[in-house]
């Protein structure tokens, strides 16, 4: 965690729910909003690929496994495998971009035949100094109908919201499938202390939803479900109306 490391930013992305689910809603737009009562995703991470691929060695695996379920039935055919990039910005450095941006890994999930594939860039960055904060609108939600309070001003760390914009500007640009689901979200800052500040809050992500793979494989989508069926503990389940 404190490293900042891949594997942990994944997790972390995942266990608050409402910035994974903000998430999923952008790169599964069209399922999402229409996902009826006792329905969710189970979700699987960092999956080895010849599990669903016996002879396959690109990539090495798969990030994260989203399968859906409805009452007691998987939705195998919406299938999502997303490729994760961390991106470790700093306050010098806001456009610092990882190594890769994961296209010829979601491209090898695509050639294996996922129903859907997305890559995912998940951001960690300082804190701005103040100085740099903005004012911006505030409203208290008062209760689960969404009434608010009194508006007020308040000074505000405006700079995940711009790494947000930036990363999701450089993914639509570099991205040659139109296919291919992009989000860019904001997880936390790197320093432990300052993030816990902040621990209750989220930015809401931009994305741009996956559209359903051209080369569908069955044999993918069977070895998804045998893989439930006989590791039912390894996966996260998310409830959609939790």
């Amino acid at each position: 965690m404190e490293l900042n490391d891949e594997q942990a930013i994944t997790v972390e992305f995942v266990s608050r729910r409402r910035l994974f689910g903000d998430g999923y809603s952008r790169l599964q737009s069209d399922y999402f909003w229409h996902m009826p009562p006792a329905s969710g995703v189970f979700v699987f991470l960092f999956a080895p690929t010849f599990w669903f691929a016996p002879t396959a060695t690109k990539p090495g695996d798969v990030d994260m496994l989203i399968v859906p379920y409805e009452g007691d039935e998987l939705v195998l055919n919406r299938t999502l495998a997303v490729e994760i990039k961390v991106v470790r910005a700093t306050v010098h450095k806001p456009g610092r971009s990882p190594n890769e941006f994961g296209f010829s890994q979601a491209e090898g999930l695509k050639a294996l035949g996922f129903p859907y594939v997305a890559v995912a860039h998940l951001i960690v960055s300082e804190e701005s100094p103040k100085e740099a904060w903005q004012e911006m609108l505030t409203f208290k939600v008062l209760d689960d109908a969404g009434n608010v309070g009194d508006r007020h001003m308040q000074l505000v760390d405006t700079l995940p919201l711009t790494l947000m914009h930036r990363t999701q500007g450089r993914l639509e640009k570099a991205c040659s499938s139109d296919d291919i689901g992009l989000l860019s979200a904001f997880v936390r800052y790197a320093d432990l202390e300052v993030a816990s500040r902040y621990k209750n809050g989220i930015w809401y992500s931009e994305g741009r939803q996956a559209i359903q793979n051209r080369n569908v494989s069955t044999r993918v989508m069977k070895a998804v479900g045998d893989l439930f069926e006989a590791r039912p503990e390894w996966w996260l389940d998310n409830p959609r109306h939790g």
